[in-house]
């Protein structure tokens, strides 16, 4: 914060979301941003060997633990942080997947490398607890002890020291069950890049932030934990740590460049005040105008939706694709129009109870929709209880596509329920 205070506006810490704030940080000269990250990591350092020498007296280690204990880490040498829960979808393990290949970057003796690692697992969380043993337990081999430290009892004290102490922030959970990831955020404001799968904040950030995407953005499956640890190695080897040991005039201007690049984008962005804000225009002040828009008439509409509920429930079991279908068998061309068709038994219901969707994408080698949009169908005809509902498309992307369909319950004023509705029915059609 000194270098913050000295160099931007005076009120930069109320006027912390504005843009233009952060764009001064272009006139901090990279020495000295240097150099003010330098005495973090000294102290980081300092404190984890505060910290694991305490431990290690308290349990009562031999002469020599206790002795390695004060000297692990370096204050020179290129520390990657990783802090948190030891969920099971975290992958807390994931850069252990190669030891000899990640032995041979820690031990770089021209580009030293170490990880300091933290966090807790659940006291029920059997595999997150034996992710835990498996790192302390490597982080005993005799080849890594001074660049591999696992911090025990994490703590909020644990984890400020850690976001302002490391150089790169490792997150690499399975994508899709990430909801946040706040630790890369923090990281971010401290003048540390990420390195992080696409999820989360990062994945809105990643373009802007200066840091590194582990993958693309495709839905998880098992096989990517070895092609994610593939890429960190890969990463680690051919672009992060050569970046960082690139030196003109003793300064990484490059990484200096990123880490100011991280600091303009992601400082106005992605803060606690910006995250309540938008929590306070887009959920919470709606939410209470509407409460009192539905009170001013008894709340008759909300009666008036108990009633369609339930209208809609009695019948939905009967609810049925009685046809559906477009292009030969079903097949979607790029670039060539296809009628979207779909009828459907309504049981009784109107097509305005209903919204039916198509749902369009890339078929992977397993026959699964991928990288999918999704486009109303609007009812063009009725024919007793059935309705049918279709459009024209002209798919724009190439490869195999295909295509389902979906219907769903369609209240005029549920917007926000309708996508979690489990009234759904689908009907796969290629």
């Amino acid at each position: 914060a000194s270098l913050y205070d000295q160099y931007l506006q005076p009120d930069w810490r109320e006027r912390f979301n504005d843009p233009s704030i952060w764009e001064q940080v272009g006139d901090i000269p990279d020495e000295e941003l240097l150099e003010g990250h330098r005495r973090r990591k000294r102290r980081l350092v300092t404190f984890v060997r505060a910290r694991q020498h305490a431990a290690a007296l308290r349990r009562q280690a031999s002469t020599p633990e206790v002795r390695r204990a004060a000297e692990v880490l370096d204050p020179n040498a290129f520390t990657i942080g990783f802090a948190r829960r030891f969920a099971t979808y975290k992958r807390a393990t994931l850069l252990f997947r190669d030891v000899e290949r990640l032995k041979r970057i820690l031990l770089n003796k021209e580009m030293p490398v170490q990880v300091i690692i933290a966090g807790k697992a659940h006291p029920k969380d059997q595999p997150g607890k034996s992710f835990i043993r498996e790192i302390v337990q490597l982080s005993r081999d005799p080849d890594l002890w001074k660049h591999l430290v696992f911090l025990e009892d994490y703590d909020i004290k644990v984890a400020r020291e850690l976001v302002q102490g490391v150089d790169l922030w490792l997150n690499n959970p399975r994508r899709g069950e990430e909801a946040c990831g706040t630790s890369g955020m923090k990281a971010g404001i401290n003048g540390v890049l990420n390195l992080s799968i696409l999820d989360g904040w990062f994945d809105e950030a990643y373009e802007k932030s200066g840091g590194w995407a582990i993958g693309e953005r495709e839905a998880y499956s098992e096989d990517q934990d070895g092609l994610h640890a593939s890429a960190i190695y890969y990463l680690l080897e051919n672009e992060i740590v050569p970046m960082f040991y690139e030196r003109r005039e003793q300064t990484p201007r490059e990484w200096i460049r990123r880490v100011k690049q991280s600091l303009m984008h992601i400082s106005p962005q992605f803060d606690c005040r910006r995250m309540v804000h938008g929590y306070m225009t887009e959920l919470y002040e709606p939410a209470h105008l509407e409460h009192i828009r539905i009170a001013k008439s008894a709340y008759q509409v909300v009666r008036e939706k108990a009633t369609w509920n339930s209208r809609v429930r009695e019948v939905w079991e009967r609810v049925r694709f009685v046809d559906s279908g477009g292009g030969p068998n079903g097949a979607v061309i790029s670039g060539r129009p296809v009628t979207v068709r779909a009828a459907i038994d309504l049981a009784g219901l109107t097509p305005s109870d209903v919204r039916v969707e198509v749902v369009m994408g890339r078929v992977d080698v397993n026959g699964n929709l991928e990288d999918t949009e999704v486009m109303v169908l609007p009812a063009v005809e009725q024919q007793g209880p059935v309705a049918v509902f279709g459009k024209e498309i002209v798919p724009e992307r190439t490869g195999r596509l295909g295509y389902a369909l979906r219907v769903s319950p369609d209240h005029f004023d549920d917007p926000l329920t309708r996508p979690c509705t489990s009234l759904l029915k689908w009907s796969t059609v290629a």
